[in-house]
């Protein structure tokens, strides 16, 4: 986790010299400086266009920036995008990151909470079957129980008809 945002610190820092690189690109490509001018101009119109109507001023006729102010101007917008472009990434890719590894670990604890579920449930049928078990058991010693009263009865019986303390009657 911490690698994570050590790496993000670090791309974040990359950056500030690509955007350096922006400005100093605008003062020396023509096509590029062209595209810094323009992309100045509208940023300034829109900028005093909102705040002459935000301050409730009447709408004037609102004059462009120099050639030079133009170029700074549309070359810190451009350099300032990207820094923030990145930034932007970096916060989305992150927040995509624990959002997958807060899925997963959801998953493995659904799958867990299933698995004693399931183990849960066999222990509580292997439990029933015991208790089956035993009471059939008991019911059995019960039988052997009974069944030995009755044998010992006619052991007693047929030794006493024996032994001649008893009269053998049938």
């Amino acid at each position: 986790m911490s690698t994570i945002k050590l790496g993000s610190l670090l791309i974040r820092t990359l950056a500030k010299p690509v955007a350096n690189s922006i400005k100093t690109q605008a003062k020396q490509h023509p096509k590029f400086r062209e595209f810094c001018i323009d992309v100045a101009q509208k940023s300034h119109r829109l900028e005093m266009t909102l705040k002459m109507k935000f301050l409730g001023y009447k709408k004037e006729v609102i004059r462009p920036l120099n050639d030079a102010k133009a170029i700074e101007s549309g070359a810190n917008f451009l350099s300032e995008s990207f820094v923030f472009g990145v930034a932007a990434s970096v916060i989305l890719a992150e927040s995509w990151r624990s959002r997958y590894t807060a899925k997963n670990r959801r998953n493995y604890v659904d799958d867990s909470l299933e698995k004693l579920e399931s183990e849960n449930a066999n222990l509580n049928e292997a439990l029933e079957n015991m208790r089956q078990t035993q009471q059939l058991t008991e019911e059995r010693i019960k039988q052997v129980e009974d069944d030995n009263l009755q044998l010992r009865k006619l052991l007693d019986d047929i030794l006493n008809i024996s032994l001649g303390l008893a009269r053998h009657t049938k």
